[in-house]
């Protein structure tokens, strides 16, 4: 029996042995790849893993060391690119400290010659030298008397430029060296862009073999099918803070080239990461950075993240309520984030106002609050205010402020008309795809179908087609216009598809002095792309409908495909300016710039609050409930200090965003603290400053605050710093100081009705700041008073006015926290 045992340990002990020893997973991509050509070549990446069971790899690409099983066919530098030397096979093997791996690679065609390309090869090396960027000979207006297409988009234009100005000097055939976009280029010349290459870069030889061979166009152009970069979204290990890139093109003669060499890099601007023109991407704390390659039209993005382990890392937050806080934090655990702990209850009272209503609650509101002894308050509260009218009112005002309805584009009449329309359809709960549908397809005299006034805002299929794209998918169009856009994958020959869908959408009655207008189709009309001049059919990011009548709408397939369930953009779009208002930063930030150049912090929470409003219809109000119950809207504005090893928590929602509340909101919470509306011409007394139809009200408050006038299609114009001139106004403004001390004002009623000075100091606070005043505040106010000598009357009216005045200036009053 003892040998037995003595075996089984002896067995189990030589297992473990060999589990230990296991050695870490080591890959290596492409395995196999093919040279064609003497000027191909092939970026590695290789990869190993720290241990086994680990998900994340470490890249080891510039670690490792490299061997070719034949020199005469393949060689290989220290950074893992291989070049060819002759036809034939090779292996090429990486070694690292993790172990050993091996690609395949075939050399064909080396001693064949390879002409140099124009519309690929010179475009991708004028792009990847910066010369036709937009800050360079890109922009409209050129440098220097150079002008290129942004990007290379428009190569024949840009054939002429190189080939035919400038005396000829730009591209000299005759002494390649001497053309003078090599010279300046390389420095070897005084050049106001600096060095844009050297003469060992392969733009510089595609650029001196092209000009040597005569400057030729393409004779027959590859066509470039898709780009595909390696490895594709990745978590980097904790030991490897880099990771290299490698840029695929596929062509339609079926064609794979590495174009790593020809492609351009780029990340945000971050301090936490950079990349080099060979695509090796750097990390130098935690973060998570997009990292955007563009080769020719095409461009795409991979996320990558880097956590700079820390040990005494744990999680403090509270315990999740709903999907939301498990999005959210997740995404702070994986970033060794900690949020902030929970408001208190004046804070939240004071905030859930603000947000759902745009006005603060009154003082009688925020004691039955406060004073509740309900551990489900909070839940009862936001149930109650998403009911209420002011409800409608305060979420019209934003969809206002984005379609960009004021009296100089759709006059006085039509801005009334557009307003009653919207409160109407946030009144009612409608699904905002009846709003898409009705503002998208509207026709007729725009004062009865207000809808309609959309079309007196864009008034060309160009101007059309821009609104819709920001208005319903939250994407920017518009760089496409002149140009292929220069940060995402969309041509002008999108742009101008896109507008086709409004061509034959015409207006009649204005050129007959009225201000009413009347939208109307045409049989005919048609959309011409600027360079090729050839009509195109409609296409929307890649939908392209069924042929469609001339006496049928085309509008109207756009509009069932843009809100079928199963669009990717409206639900997103829509639920990401839900978060943003809410929350004070978009999912995506901006709110209308999505591209995949600039992608969501929490691409999951985004897709479910999406998912969630096609589950309710569409109807906002339960995507509002759902992120206004989640413990994310429930936190304080003063964040907690975190790790140095923690990312950068501005984009994560660890704390609560602090800004300054919105014109109307100030106007509306002085009014209720003091308790005296304000006027404004043209519409009855007790008119708030939220329910105002129009922007350009004349109200010097309104003006002094930056209320916009609505002549931009995105949530910009609305500014949340505030400036020296709003704060003199406030501090100063007669009418504030006149309200004030007038009778019907609320410190003006509390002493007719002989109201203890302690009980009014305390309405001043519930009026003005949603809460009580502290012990030590109340000390202030009655050292104050008596100071000034409260027992007269008037002395006493004099110092309680002064107490509010002074908290209506404090940024307690004038910041959403």
């Amino acid at each position: 029996m003892r040998s037995f045992f003595l075996l089984v340990t002896a067995l189990l002990h030589a297992a473990s042995a060999t589990f230990a020893a296991e050695p870490a997973r080591v890959t290596i991509v492409p395995v196999d790849f093919t040279l064609v050509g003497p000027r191909a070549q092939q970026q590695l990446v290789v990869s190993t893993q720290s241990a086994p069971g680990v998900a994340r790899l470490a890249d080891a690409t510039r670690s490792a060391k490299y061997e070719s099983s034949d020199l005469k066919v393949a060689e290989v530098t220290a950074a893992g690119i291989v070049h060819p030397k002759g036809d034939g096979t090779a292996v090429i093997t990486a070694t690292t400290v993790a172990g050993k791996v091996t690609a395949n690679v075939t050399v064909s065609n080396f001693t064949l010659p390879v002409p140099i390309d124009y519309r690929t090869d010179v475009m991708a090396a004028l792009s990847r030298a910066g010369c036709s960027q937009g800050a360079c000979h890109g922009s409209p207006q050129g440098k220097g008397g150079f002008r290129l297409s942004l990007r290379g988009f428009d190569p024949a234009g840009d054939l002429l430029t190189l080939t035919r100005e400038a005396s000829f000097r730009r591209t000299n055939p005759l002494e390649p060296e001497q053309s003078l976009i090599l010279r300046k280029g390389s420095g070897r010349m005084p050049h106001q862009g600096g060095v844009r290459f050297q003469p060992t870069d392969v733009a510089y030889h595609v650029l001196r073999d092209w000009i040597a061979a005569g400057c030729p166009d393409s004779t027959q152009p590859r066509k470039l099918l898709s780009l595909e970069v390696l490895p594709p979204s990745r978590v980097l290990d904790p030991s490897s803070p880099q990771q290299q890139l490698i840029a695929l093109a596929r062509f339609a003669d079926g064609s794979v080239v590495d174009v790593t060499g020809q492609a351009v890099f780029t990340v945000p601007h971050d301090p936490a990461v950079s990349v080099s023109n060979d695509g090796l991407v750097e990390f130098a704390a935690t973060a998570e950075a997009s990292v955007l390659v563009r080769y020719l039209e095409q461009v795409r993005s991979v996320q990558l993240t880097y956590v700079e382990h820390d040990s005494q890392y744990q999680f403090r937050g509270p315990a999740p309520a709903n999907i939301v806080d498990e999005h959210i934090f997740a995404k702070q655990r994986a970033l060794q984030l900690q949020p902030a702990g929970l408001c208190t209850d004046e804070a939240f009272v004071r905030r859930v106002y603000l947000d759902v209503l745009g006005i603060l609650p009154t003082p009688e509101e925020a004691k039955r609050f406060l004073d509740s002894p309900a551990p489900d308050k909070r839940d009862k509260l936001i149930d109650e205010l998403l009911e209420r009218d002011e409800f409608a009112t305060y979420w019209a005002l934003k969809w206002a402020d984005v379609m960009r309805g004021n009296r100089t584009t759709i006059s006085l009449r039509g801005v009334h008309g557009l307003h009653r329309y919207l409160v109407d359809h946030f009144a009612a709960d409608r699904p905002m795809t009846d709003l898409a549908k009705e503002i998208l397809t509207a026709r007729g005299n725009t004062f009865e179908n207000p809808a309609a006034s959309f079309y007196r805002v864009a008034r060309t299929p160009d101007e059309a087609a821009e609104g819709f794209g920001q208005l319903f998918l939250g994407i920017r169009i518009g760089c496409a216009k002149c140009h292929n856009h220069p940060f995402e994958a969309l041509t002008q020959t999108d742009y101008y598809g896109l507008a086709a869908f409004f061509s034959r959408v015409k207006l009649k009655g204005k050129q007959f002095g009225l201000d009413d207008e009347v939208v109307y189709l045409q049989r005919q009309g048609e959309v011409q792309h600027p360079l090729t001049k050839k009509n195109l059919d409609p296409v929307a990011f890649g939908y392209t409908p069924d042929k469609v009548a001339p006496e049928d709408d085309r509008r109207q397939p756009l509009a069932d495909w843009l809100t079928a369930p199963g669009n990717r953009y409206f639900a997103r779009s829509t639920v990401n300016r839900l978060w943003y208002h809410l929350l004070g930063r978009g999912i995506v930030e901006p709110v209308d710039d999505f591209r995949d150049t600039n992608p969501p912090s929490h691409p999951e929470l985004l897709d479910a609050l999406a998912a969630e409003l096609v589950r309710s219809e569409f109807k906002i109000k339960p995507v509002l409930k759902l992120i206004l119950r989640s413990r994310t809207y429930h936190l304080q504005a003063d964040g907690p200090k975190q790790s140095e090893q923690a990312a950068a928590a501005a984009r994560y929602f660890t704390q609560a965003h602090v800004r300054t509340i919105t014109s109307e909101q100030l106007l509306d919470a002085i009014s209720s603290a003091i308790g005296v509306p304000d006027t404004y011409p043209g519409y009855p007394l007790g008119t708030r400053a939220g329910e105002l139809a129009e922007g350009a009200v004349e109200n010097h408050f309104l003006m002094a605050t930056s209320r916009p006038i609505r002549d931009a299609a995105c949530d910009c114009a609305r500014e949340e710093e505030t400036d020296l001139a709003a704060a003199i106004h406030l501090l100063n403004n007669p009418n504030l100081i006149k309200r004030l001390g007038a009778p019907e004002a609320r410190v003006a009623k509390a002493l007719a009705a002989k109201q203890p000075a302690r009980e009014i100091v305390e309405q001043i606070y519930l009026a003005t700041l949603s809460r009580r005043p502290s012990e030590r505040e109340h000390a202030i106010a009655e050292n104050y008073i008596k100071e000034a000598g409260g027992d007269e009357p008037k002395a006493m009216a004099g110092a309680l006015q002064d107490i509010q005045h002074a908290l209506l200036n404090g940024s307690e009053f004038l910041l959403r926290h």
